[in-house]
């Protein structure tokens, strides 16, 4: 329920940009702000690995030596939120706002926390000033929306939710929420048509379908009532009757419901449906993460890869394209086109890919190993026997990567 704005936020305050003009005399930053700033790394670096208590202790460090970081307090909420240690986020929430009164998204963190919490009152309150300092969010609409859903004040819920879809119309979830406000409101056509458009969206959203099935059947639509329940059970039943599967499929659909906005939820589920042999509802999953706009390159990069896992490469490659459409130069996606490439017969694009990877990253062991696929794929061994040897003494001992090229090279015939 933590906003993901708010880890971009600390992001870009740890980072400045590769093209920033720098002062040829900078101030000099005080040591203790210094350290905090180091301690503020280190704690998003856990953050950001889920290493969640790791991430509470630097910045409690980090704190004690500047204990006016906003910064470190927004990453705190968001490890203890994650431990569902909620008390602890609410307390660190409220000493940004304390820091920093406008900040809306410390107030939208506390209204998600609370709504969590089921203390609607104080999450409206929260929320209600996230609106007024951020007029428009589309977050702090179904946020709304919710709080007023699960407080029964059904024609509230829509008008939140109707506002939402106008600033994200292509979101199934909003769509989902809104069927079920119209619902509560007795308006049962308009919420069968919103479930309706959830699920044309969301092919995999089983819980959207039970309900469409269920006000089919109250409207007496048996041949849609029918339809809907039959997908139902269809989705229910993926995992050959290990009922450990459906919940996890349940798990990992709250995650959507609870943070539409985040691509990585939609991508975890395609890669569940992909694992269940689920094909069309993972792509369809895959595509949902890839349209948010908050999707980049090392997202479709992921969706590649999850693809290439499963030798869908064709599919593979165009989440790659798009990749590097937006970073030409992100080595992940650079290296895995350039497979997808040679495993198609496409050897001399594919070693194009491969030598671009080289110029852009040449002491990356990667870079070499891959380099060193593409010559083995041509029959010239002698030359991936270099590249490997290349790509072995920059990997680390204790990198996966160094057994694998060390079997790689032990494999080579002796030419």
């Amino acid at each position: 329920m933590i906003a993901k704005i708010v880890l971009l936020s600390i992001a870009l305050a740890c980072c400045s940009g590769p093209g920033e003009k720098q002062e040829n005399n900078p101030p000099k930053t005080p040591l203790a702000q210094r350290d905090s700033t180091d301690h503020l790394k280190t704690a998003l670096a856990h953050l950001n690995a889920k290493r969640f208590i790791e991430a509470i202790h630097a910045c409690e460090a980090g704190l004690a030596k500047d204990s006016s970081s906003v910064d470190l307090y927004n990453i705190m909420a968001t490890a203890y939120a994650e431990e569902g240690r909620y008390a602890l986020a609410i307390e660190a929430l409220h000493h940004i706002v304390r820091l920093q009164p406008t900040s809306a998204l410390a107030h939208l963190n506390l209204g998600g926390i609370y709504t969590k919490l089921g203390q609607y009152e104080a999450s409206e309150q929260s929320l209600l000033k996230a609106q007024t300092l951020l007029p428009g969010q589309p977050e702090v609409h179904r946020r709304l929306g919710e709080v007023y859903l699960g407080t029964n004040r059904f024609e509230l819920a829509c008008e939140q939710f109707e506002e939402t879809i106008r600033l994200l119309p292509a979101a199934p979830t909003l769509y989902y929420y809104l069927g079920r406000a119209r619902a509560g409101n007795g308006q049962n056509e308009a919420a069968l048509q919103a479930f309706s458009q959830a699920t044309r969206l969301d092919s995999g959203f089983a819980d959207a379908y039970y309900r469409m099935g269920f006000l089919a059947r109250k409207l007496q639509r048996g041949e849609l009532a029918h339809s809907s329940l039959n997908r139902f059970k269809y989705l229910q039943s993926i995992g050959n009757g290990d009922p450990d599967v459906p919940k996890k499929m349940k798990k990992l659909r709250a995650s959507i419901l609870n943070a539409p906005e985040e691509p990585l939820h939609y991508v975890r589920l395609g890669h569940f449906f992909a694992e269940n042999d689920y094909w069309p509802e993972a792509v369809n999953q895959f595509a949902l993460a890839a349209d948010l706009p908050t999707a980049d390159a090392p997202l479709y990069s992921r969706i590649g890869s999850i693809l290439l896992a499963y030798k869908r490469s064709e599919m593979a490659y165009a989440y790659y394209t798009r990749a590097l459409a937006l970073e030409p130069n992100y080595l992940p996606a650079l290296l895995n086109i350039a497979v997808v490439l040679d495993m198609s017969g496409r050897n001399k694009e594919a070693q194009a890919h491969y030598q671009r990877a080289l110029d852009i990253a040449p002491k990356d062991p990667r870079s070499w190993y891959a380099f060193g696929l593409g010559e083995y794929n041509a029959g010239r061994h002698e030359q991936a026997r270099s590249a490997w040897e290349k790509s072995l003494a920059l990997a680390r001992p204790n990198d996966p990567l160094h057994r694998q090229v060390q079997e790689r090279l032990a494999a080579l015939p002796n030419d």
